[in-house]
């Protein structure tokens, strides 16, 4: 999905196992502001397909970095979700000519444990016997804080943009990000500006206390939480995460 007619645009990284249209209601938000941007399915979620190969995180990156190119986009403001933050640290290590500025969102700079790293793998196996049900059930109540939870309407929603992942995009990506690199000492490298975004109600996943490293390691960044949110803040709270992230971008861009 692109709407940017410009050589700079928000570059939008979703969050596992969802797709561009968790970023749903910033589209909306941004296209009544002007905004141009720019959001990309990995493989297998969304409306791309499974890729018959296994791939890191750096592939990944760079596989987008490809399409920014292919779309003559010089300069992106990435926001990213969870992965879609991995994906960040990425294009900074590779491609930091490309970024004017970084809205990480419910992410973590610290590299898998080994715990977790076996954790992703058994999930793996369960995912190659079962299919991806149980996992999509396991994230819609893992990933929401109790207000979104009570939302019928937009839980619904959220299952069906889950249900577009492939259990091919599901096993690939928890690979990557099971081999994915520790980004803490990146963190004092960062010099662009920095807004730092956690869900205040986010118990499971990456609380405020998880996310908060990523600021205090970047200087001058701005660090905030957005209530009646957990791992998804643009899509379950989206009026508060714009109210934020907007006049961030707009500071930016001028």
């Amino acid at each position: 999905m692109v709407k940017s007619y410009t050589p700079a645009a928000v570059l939008f990284l979703h969050a596992f196992p969802l797709n561009k249209k968790m970023f749903q209601f910033q589209f909306e938000a941004f296209e009544k502001e002007n905004i141009p941007y720019i959001a990309i399915d990995y493989p297998g979620f969304g409306e791309n397909p499974p890729v018959p190969y296994e791939y890191t995180l750096t592939q990944l990156t760079d596989y987008i970095a490809f399409r920014l190119n292919e779309l003559g986009i010089k300069k992106v403001i990435p926001i990213g979700d969870s992965m879609g933050g991995y994906i960040m640290f990425e294009l900074w290590r590779h491609y930091p000519e490309i970024i004017s500025g970084f809205i990480f969102t419910a992410t973590r700079a610290e590299a898998d444990t080994e715990e977790a790293k076996k954790a992703r793998f058994a999930t793996i196996e369960r995912v190659q016997k079962e299919g991806k049900d149980f996992l999509i059930e396991f994230m819609l109540e893992a990933q929401t804080a109790p207000a979104t939870k009570k939302d019928t309407k937009k839980m619904e929603l959220l299952k069906c943009i889950m249900n577009e992942s492939t259990d091919e995009g599901i096993i690939t990506a928890l690979k990557a990000l099971a081999s994915r690199e520790d980004n803490t000492e990146l963190l004092s490298s960062i010099d662009v500006p920095t807004l730092v975004i956690a869900g205040a109600d986010d118990e499971k996943v990456t609380p405020p206390e998880i996310v908060k490293p990523i600021s205090d390691g970047i200087k001058d960044s701005i660090f905030t939480t957005i209530p009646n949110a957990a791992h998804l803040p643009p899509f379950e709270n989206p009026e508060e995460y714009n109210k934020i992230v907007i006049p961030f971008i707009k500071e930016i861009i001028g």
